[in-house]
C-alpha cells in the first residue's frame, strides 16, 4: 500500500508545471530605443507593449530625444514625442499600466531635475497610483542620493553596485549588457556556460525582489527563447511587433522518440539484503542530473517497460528548493545533497553565508572509506564539485579543479581536461597528481587495466561528449570498474558518487531522443549498481536527481514499439520534486517525502555509524 501511494504521488508531481515559469504576452516586451521606431511611442502603445525607454539628452532647457548628439533633430522632445501623446490616450480611455524608462545621455545634474519638472505637468499621468511608472537609466545620482529624488522615480538597478535597504527599495529593476553574459547571436547551440551566467544574473535580482532586462541582445527567435526560459522578466527588442508576434506563436511541442536498438535486459535483484537493519559498509550515490519521474518514464517507455530503476521497491520524493529562492540550479541542489546545507544558487559546497562544508565524501573519508567521484560532464561542473570543492561561485572550474588538491578523493573520473592541464595560470594539476602516487589516465578506456595505483584520476573529454556524439560506454564502464577497484583497495569500505550529467543538458535542449539515450546509460550505471550491491550484500545503492530540468511531461508513446512522445514546460529548471530510489542495508529509510537536505544528512548519519 506504501509503495503504490508513492507510485501515484510520483505520478501526481510529474505533471505538475513549472510555478514560476512566466506567461509572455506583449506586457513583458521592451521597446528598445523606441524613438527610432516608424512611429514612436504609438507603435509599440498599439502592441500594449508593458515598458518603452527614450534616450534623452538636455538641451537649451528641453529633453531632446535621440540615441547620438548628432541625431537631435528640432522639435522631437521627451514632451512631443511621449508625454503629451500619453497625455491623450489617458484622455481617450486608452492608458494601461506602463514603464517608461528614460535613459539620461546628459549628466544627471541638472537632467534629472528637469525631467522631474516636466512630469509633475502631467499630474493625472505620473505619479503615485498612476499609470505611468517613470525608471531612470543611463546617467544617474548616487545610491545614497535616491530618497531625494519623488517616490514615483525608479530607478535602474546594476548588478555590480551594492544598495541599502533604503536605496534598493527605489530600484525598479535590473539591467545589464548581454554581452557580459555571452557573445552569443542565436546561432548554434547557446553555450551551457554562459547560460548558467545567465541564470545566476536572474536569480540574483529575483532574490532581491526585482525584475530584470538585458541590452544588446539580438533579435532572434533563438535568443528570446533563452532569454525566456530562465524568466527574464522584459525581452528587449528593436522589433516589437516580431517579438510579441512570438510570443503568440510559442506552444509547448511534441517531441517523439523511437528506440532503434533492441531492448535491454536489467539485471533482477535477489533483494536479499535490501530493507535489512545492517548498516552499509559501502554506499553507492547515483545523481541523474536534471532527472525526474517524467525523464525516467521515457527511458522505461523506450527500453519497453524494462528498466533499473523501476524494480526499486523503496521510494520517496525529494524538494530541492535553495536557500533564497524557489528554482534552483545544480550548485546550491548539489551542495544540499552533499553537504546537508542549504545555499544560494551558483554556491559550491559553502552554506548561505558562504561558510564551507564538508561533504558526504569527506565524512566517509573521516570513517577510512575510499572515495570516488565520477561524471559523464566535466568533473569541475556543479555536482561533482560539490564533493570535493569549497568555491562562492560554480564559473570558478580552475579554482574547483584546484581544490581537488586541498581535498582528495582515491579516484576521480570525467572531463573538463582544461581546468587541469591547459589553465590560464600555467599549471599543471596532471604533474600535482602524478608526484601524488596518482595515475592519471587521458583516455577512458584504460581504466580497465589491471595493474592501476591504488588512486587514479581519469579525465578525458570524451567522457563529457553526449551519448548521440560518442561519448561510448564511459558511465556505466567506470562505475563498473571503481567498483572493482575499490572492493580490492577499501578495507573499511567505500563511498562513491556517479553523476549522469547530460540528462539534464538534455532537458535544456527540449530535446526527447537526447533525454532517452542519457536516461538509459544512466540506467546501465545503476544496473552495475544493483549487481555488486547483490554481489556485496553490504552495499546501500541510492538512486535520485538534483533537481528536474525542462518541466517535461509525456504525452503519448508505445512501449512495445519503444516509442515515446513528449512535451516541455521550459527550457530551464523546475521546482517540480524528484524520485528517490534505494536498495540494500537501510533502504526502507528513505520512504517519504522531505527535503534534499534530508536525503544528504540520512546518508551521512549511515555513513558516521
Amino acid at each position: 500500500m506504501k509503495r503504490s501511494l508513492i507510485f501515484m504521488l510520483l505520478v501526481a508531481v510529474a505533471v505538475l508545471p513549472a510555478s514560476a515559469q512566466l506567461n509572455y504576452a506583449a506586457t513583458q516586451a521592451h521597446s528598445h530605443n523606441d524613438y527610432a521606431q516608424a512611429n514612436p511611442l504609438l507603435g509599440a502603445f498599439g502592441l500594449q507593449c508593458g515598458s518603452i525607454e527614450a534616450d534623452v539628452f538636455l538641451q537649451n532647457g528641453e529633453l531632446m530625444v535621440a540615441h547620438t548628439p548628432r541625431e537631435i533633430t528640432a522639435g522631437k522632445t521627451l514632451q512631443s514625442l511621449y508625454l503629451d501623446p500619453l497625455q491623450s490616450q489617458l484622455k481617450a480611455g486608452k492608458m494601461y499600466s506602463l514603464q517608461l524608462l528614460i535613459d539620461l545621455k546628459t549628466p544627471f545634474n541638472p537632467t534629472l531635475d528637469t525631467l522631474v519638472s516636466q512630469l509633475k505637468c502631467y499630474p493625472e499621468l505620473v505619479g503615485e497610483g498612476k499609470p505611468l511608472k517613470i525608471v531612470v537609466s543611463g546617467s544617474m545620482p548616487a545610491a545614497s542620493d535616491f530618497e531625494k529624488y519623488p517616490a514615483w522615480i525608479g530607478f535602474d538597478g546594476r548588478f555590480d553596485q551594492v544598495y541599502s535597504s533604503q536605496a534598493l527599495n527605489r530600484v525598479a529593476l535590473f539591467s545589464a549588457p548581454f554581452s557580459v553574459v555571452s557573445p552569443w547571436k542565436g546561432q548554434g547551440l547557446f553555450p551551457k556556460e554562459d547560460r548558467e551566467k545567465l541564470v545566476e544574473l536572474v536569480n540574483t535580482a529575483h532574490q532581491k525582489g526585482k525584475k530584470v532586462r538585458f541590452w544588446g541582445t539580438t533579435d532572434t527567435e533563438a535568443v528570446w527563447k533563452e532569454l525566456m526560459a530562465v524568466n527574464t522578466d522584459w525581452i528587449g527588442t528593436d522589433t516589437p511587433a516580431s517579438l510579441i508576434n512570438y510570443f503568440k506563436s510559442v506552444k509547448p511541442a511534441d517531441g517523439e522518440h523511437t528506440q532503434p536498438t533492441e531492448a535491454y535486459i536489467p539485471y533482477i535483484p535477489s533483494y536479499k539484503s535490501d530493507g535489512t537493519n545492517k548498516t552499509p559498509k559501502n554506499i553507492i550515490f547515483l545523481i541523474g542530473d536534471g532527472m525526474g519521474l517524467a525523464q525516467m518514464h521515457t527511458g522505461l517507455i523506450a527500453n519497453r517497460g524494462q528498466l533499473h530503476m523501476a524494480l526499486f521497491k523503496h521510494l520517496g520524493l525529494m524538494q530541492t528548493q535553495p536557500a533564497e529562492s524557489f528554482i534552483t540550479d545544480s550548485a546550491a541542489a548539489g551542495t544540499a545533497l552533499a553537504t546537508g546545507h542549504k545555499t544560494k544558487n551558483g554556491t559550491i559546497g559553502m552554506d548561505a553565508t558562504l561558510v564551507a562544508r564538508p561533504s558526504l565524501a569527506a565524512a566517509a573519508k573521516q570513517r577510512g572509506k575510499k572515495c570516488a567521484i565520477i561524471s559523464s560532464g566535466p568533473i569541475t561542473d556543479a555536482t561533482p564539485a560539490v564533493f570535493y570543492a569549497h568555491q562562492p561561485k560554480r564559473s570558478m572550474q580552475e579554482e574547483i579543479a584546484g581544490d581537488f588538491l586541498k581535498e582528495p578523493m582515491d579516484i576521480l573520473a570525467g572531463g573538463g581536461t582544461k581546468y587541469f592541464f591547459d589553465r590560464k595560470d600555467k599549471g599543471n594539476i596532471g604533474d600535482s597528481l602524478k608526484a601524488r602516487q596518482y595515475d592519471v589516465f587521458r583516455k577512458y578506456s584504460d581504466i580497465s587495466n589491471d595493474n592501476k595505483a591504488e588512486k587514479f584520476v581519469v579525465l578525458d573529454d570524451q567522457a563529457a561528449l553526449s551519448m548521440e556524439k560518442g561519448r561510448g560506454n564511459f558511465l556505466p564502464l567506470t562505475v563498473a570498474e571503481s567498483i572493482k577497484h575499490l572492493q580490492k583497495t577499501a578495507k573499511k569500505g567505500f563511498f562513491i558518487m556517479a553523476e549522469g550529467a547530460q540528462i539534464d543538458y538534455a532537458g535544456h535542449a527540449n530535446n526527447v531522443s537526447y533525454v532517452v539515450n542519457e536516461v538509459l546509460d544512466f540506467d546501465k550505471a545503476v544496473g552495475e549498481a544493483l549487481r555488486f550491491a547483490d554481489q556485496d550484500g553490504q552495499t546501500l545503492v541510492i538512486v535520485t536527481a538534483d533537481h528536474e530540468t525542462g518541466a517535461m511531461s509525456i504525452t503519448g508513446g508505445n512501449e512495445k514499439e519503444g516509442k515515446v512522445k513528449a512535451n516541455f514546460g521550459s527550457k530551464g529548471h523546475s521546482a517540480i520534486m524528484v524520485p528517490v530510489y534505494a536498495y540494500g542495508p537501510q533502504s526502507q529509510l528513505f520512504g517519504g517525502i522531505y527535503q534534499n537536505t534530508e536525503l544528504s544528512n540520512k546518508i551521512r548519519t549511515l555513513l558516521e555509524k
